[in-house]
């Protein structure tokens, strides 16, 4: 039996132990480690999430943990950490023991943390990350804002650099990426005002703290449909049809240039240390692949225009290393660095498919 077909049967195997058909494990889920006992935890479990109550993270992590629970068959509580660009709750899951009791909640990966000095983790050595859904970000404003569409706010950040206030996640968050590589496309420059999570910085607009609330588009549209925001753009090529005849409009018709890094969000994590044991791994993806195909997942996400998204293994360590590569080289552009490419043991985005796997790399599953 070749190590693939062998691959590919411990991980159906670890499916079946949790009801799980060979239909429900999808195609990318390459796990090389084997599973010989499916973990049955014998206390509650606890998931720390880095981001404050009612924004995105936040939502998906307790939905997609209620949904895992009667397939997990142990009590999952979850309590939110803030601080640090979520470095609070990585270094506090980090300080316990690897033995899967504790777990992060992300909203993302590391990389910003590390880029900064802020904290020194790396997503693909010190955990495995396992990702349920993503999202999409966006732009909108206060009804009496004068910016009445995106080309309104590009004119005015470019003839007054540096005064167009943007609220978002953290400074280094995703939703200050997304605007950063939008104004990097475009030449204007903006001030982020950084909150606690994409839910305080939509509601930094409702109260006009900023100028334009910077988020996700699931934290933003409940209000745009309510007409408490005017909605500018999302972060796609393509508009979006909320109906009530309502269609966003993609930043690329104002930023041509920014649809090579379209579409463009979050991504919803769950991450243990990597010092878990495989089996223990093995249990974890395999509920949160059926929790994603739940109904009550299902439907949370439409409601908010997020994706389920299932990804884990060797390809999430990739799509991890991939995205700090490409945001080292962006902020240390726009001088928010504090550690150099090379400082992080990081190539030049064009020389990432060479340099993956980096020699020290060993796969968790």
């Amino acid at each position: 039996m070749t190590k693939a077909m062998m691959d590919r049967r411990q991980l159906l195997q670890s499916g079946a132990l949790l009801g799980l058909g060979a239909a429900s494990i999808p195609g990318l889920l390459s796990l090389p480690a084997a599973a010989q006992e499916m973990w049955k935890p014998e206390r509650p479990i606890q998931v720390v999430i880095q981001f404050a109550a009612g924004g995105g993270t936040d939502a998906v992590i307790r939905t997609l943990l209620n949904e895992m629970e009667p397939i997990i068959g142990q009590r999952i509580n979850a309590t939110n950490m803030t601080g640090a660009l979520g470095s609070v709750a990585t270094r506090h899951v980090l300080s316990q023991p690897a033995d899967g009791y504790t777990w992060l909640g992300a909203g993302g990966f590391l990389d910003y943390p590390r880029i900064r000095a802020i904290d020194t983790a790396v997503s693909w050595k010190d955990f495995q990350f396992f990702q349920g859904a993503s999202s999409i970000a966006s732009w909108s404003v206060h009804p009496d804002s004068p910016f009445k569409t995106f080309q309104d706010l590009v004119d005015f950040a470019k003839a007054n650099p540096g005064k167009l206030r943007v609220s978002t996640d953290g400074m280094g968050g995703l939703w200050h990426e997304a605007m950063a590589l939008v104004s990097s496309k475009e030449g204007f420059e903006f001030t982020n005002i950084p909150y606690d999570g994409g839910a305080p910085a939509t509601l930094a607009a409702l109260q006009q703290e900023v100028d334009v609330a910077g988020s996700g588009l699931h934290e933003q549209i409940q209000f745009v449909r309510s007409g408490q925001l005017r909605h500018l753009a999302v972060f796609t090529s393509e508009p979006i049809d909320i109906g009530g005849g309502v269609v966003l409009e993609p930043v690329t018709k104002y930023v041509p240039a920014a649809a090579a890094d379209a579409p463009f969000g979050a991504d919803y994590n769950l991450a243990l240390r990597r010092e878990t044991p495989q089996n223990i791994l093995h249990t974890v993806a395999a509920a949160l692949t059926k929790a994603v195909e739940s109904d009550a997942f299902k439907k949370m996400l439409s409601d908010r225009f997020m994706q389920p998204t299932v990804l884990v293994g060797e390809e999430i360590d990739k799509k991890a290393a991939r995205l700090e590569t490409t945001r080292a080289a962006l902020f240390a552009q726009l001088k928010l660095a504090e550690k150099t490419a090379t400082e992080l043991e990081l190539p030049e985005p064009a020389g990432f498919e060479q340099w993956w796997p980096p020699a020290d790399y060993k796969p968790a599953m």
